[in-house]
């Protein structure tokens, strides 16, 4: 049986439904033409064609955790830096007791830092699966990162108007999830809707993208996304604070520890 995420915090399947929502909006652009595409691989090419024009992100994100009554029962808050081809800084802010604690990826190297004992440690990206980064997804805007989506086969299913909808079926042992369900809109081509199934096709997530803007003038981005349960209880909440794409980040940020 193919692992999928868990957890209920930053690290798990509800922060890698929202941020890989997040993130196709991030690199998608004005691709419409007039014309409606018509097969599933010419909309995940138009969702990829926008990747080139970001060079940078710098953001603080924000992300609330609500428990089964509706109650927020977690809110985090860190910093968030990606720097191409292939580099990612994700610093933790709030609350306390997680302040300090960072993750540093270049390449296929990890570096995580816990600052209540002050100490460095190291794996291999190569020794995880999918579903044991959740900064994966965080990290596909980067050219040098392979697209999760590639572990899917996806179609297109057939409508004349409205969004384009794409179901992927899993074809790699390393597919964190059994189907991926997408909208996409047939305009600005931003993803709208994702919905995550395990291998019985028992709904995970359902991630949903708000407040679209074009940021910076480079691309549009959902500036909130909401995650629900299989029983339509909202559990997860993204929300960017501050974005700035594509303004020179100190190359110190991602140096490895000596």
């Amino acid at each position: 049986m193919r692992t999928r995420n868990h957890g209920t915090a930053v690290s798990g399947r509800w922060v890698a439904a929202l941020v890989g929502a997040l993130v196709g909006a991030v690199v998608v652009g004005s691709w419409a033409s007039g014309e409606r595409l018509t097969t599933a691989r010419a909309v995940l090419d138009a969702l990829e064609a926008k990747t080139a024009a970001i060079e940078t992100l710098d953001a603080r994100i924000t992300v609330t955790t609500y428990n089964a009554e509706g109650k927020a029962s977690l809110v985090q808050q860190m910093r968030l830096s990606l720097l191409q081809p292939e580099s990612m800084r994700q610093e933790y802010l709030a609350p306390d007791y997680f302040a300090g604690n960072l993750t540093l990826i270049v390449g296929k190297k990890l570096w995580t830092y816990i600052a209540a004992n002050a100490t460095w440690y190291t794996k291999d990206l190569s020794d995880l699966l999918p579903s044991e980064q959740p900064w994966l997804l965080f990290r596909q805007i980067l050219r040098g990162v392979r697209d999760e989506l590639d572990d899917y086969d996806f179609g297109l299913l057939a409508d004349a108007a409205g969004p384009y909808h794409l179901v992927g079926k899993a074809r790699t042992k390393d597919a964190a999830y059994g189907t991926i369900e997408l909208w996409v809109d047939p305009e600005l081509l931003v993803p709208t809707r994702r919905l995550l199934y395990d291998v019985d096709h028992r709904l995970l997530v359902d991630a949903r993208l708000l407040d679209v803007a074009v940021i910076d003038g480079v691309a549009p981005l959902a500036r909130r996304i909401e995650a629900y349960d299989e029983t339509g209880a909202l559990r997860n909440v993204i929300q960017y604070d501050s974005l700035v794409l594509n303004s020179p980040l100190d190359p110190a940020l991602f140096a490895p520890p000596g």
